[in-house]
């Protein structure tokens, strides 16, 4: 990433290549929201899940290229992810909506 961004999602990513769920988890606030693969998972134990089954299926690195803010202060991370999954590598775009430190809500689309 070319410019400075929040250290919430810093570890976001650095975290996505890292077994440790707990910290994972640690990045969202108790009512966050993911959307990722026409699916939506809200609060800590339904990001868990996910974060667990991404893991467990898939080897893959995301990568985040770069970033941008939108109105509203939303930051879209363009990533390009590689790894075991169908039609690897894929660049996604990762939208963060920050609160209080940690990430709220997350879209993650193609």
């Amino acid at each position: 990433m070319t410019q400075t961004v929040p250290d919430v999602i810093v570890r976001y990513y650095q975290l996505t290549a890292e077994p440790d769920v707990d910290a994972f988890v640690g990045c969202f606030t108790d009512d966050a929201i993911v959307a990722d693969e026409d699916r939506t998972y809200e609060g800590p134990a339904a990001i868990r899940a996910w974060r667990e089954r991404t893991a467990a299926e898939f080897d893959y690195r995301a990568i985040p290229e770069a970033v941008a803010e939108e109105a509203g202060g939303n930051l879209v991370v363009t990533t390009l992810v590689t790894g075991t999954f169908p039609g690897s590598p894929v660049r996604l775009r990762h939208r963060f909506t920050l609160r209080d430190g940690l990430i709220g809500a997350l879209d993650i689309r193609p």
